[in-house]
């Protein structure tokens, strides 16, 4: 596993797409064919698009990334087989740590019927058409949305900033990850009670919230360190953010 860096982001990240198709070997696809039809038996997964890294050029005061594109059955494949080689699917993503006005931070546990059950981790996920603009995609469009699909938080005066602070590459499939830090204006106890009308809402519709619990920790360096270990980005990123407290 390559080790996982942050690097504070004073370049402009454009995320373009190549208008092209990953190209798989016959004997890659069949094991995806097969994973697919034994994991998804219950139809408990969508096979949407996914966007794979082709490239990354790093220039002057750019990091420009190119993708091409895939699906989630060679995503999940990756993820859950522990995938590195070249025909391994490699993602970007925008990340964002939520910071109440009460200062603490929320992030949460991953459903048993998501890719990653039991991870923690901050609101997250992949990028989709939606967030395409042109040949362009848009980072922060997509992190907004995934705030509304996660946490219920869709009301843009709640949101006082949402700004990029890092760029997270290594790990064990090493997936680039544009951190972000979302302010809110609201309070803990606030955000407690919107998350709790949020997913009575969801249960409603028959759809299960992405995460299975959500966890509040306040913004200093003992209680990030007495929380956990390790998780991917997650720990070293919120040390960061709490030493530039």
């Amino acid at each position: 596993m390559k080790p996982i860096v942050l690097t504070p982001l004073t370049k402009e990240v454009i995320v373009e797409y190549s208008q092209s198709i990953v190209q798989l070997s016959s004997k890659r696809k069949r094991e995806i064919e097969e994973f697919w039809m034994e994991i998804n038996q219950h139809n408990s997964f969508h096979r949407g698009e996914v966007f794979n890294v082709y490239s990354i050029i790093e220039q002057g005061d750019l990091y420009n990334i190119i993708l091409n594109c895939t699906d989630y059955a060679h995503y999940l494949h990756t993820v859950r087989n522990h995938i590195t080689d070249e025909e391994g699917c490699k993602v970007v993503f925008g990340a964002g740590l939520v910071e109440t006005k009460d200062s603490k931070f929320v992030f949460g546990e991953m459903g048993n019927h998501t890719a990653y059950p039991g991870r923690l981790q901050c609101v997250a996920g992949g990028l989709s058409w939606e967030d395409k603009k042109g040949d362009y995609f848009d980072i922060e469009e997509s992190v907004l949305r995934e705030l509304a699909e996660e946490l219920g938080i869709s009301n843009n005066n709640h949101i006082e900033k949402c700004t990029p602070l890092f760029i997270k590459k290594g790990g064990i499939y090493d997936f680039l990850v544009i951190l972000y830090h979302i302010k809110l204006s609201i309070t803990s106890n606030e955000l407690i009670l919107n998350y709790q009308n949020f997913t009575e809402e969801l249960l409603i519709k028959g759809e299960k919230p992405e995460f299975q619990k959500v966890i509040y920790i306040e913004n200093n360096k003992e209680s990030i360190t007495s929380f956990f270990d390790c998780e991917d980005y997650l720990q070293p990123y919120l040390e960061q953010m709490a030493e530039s407290k």
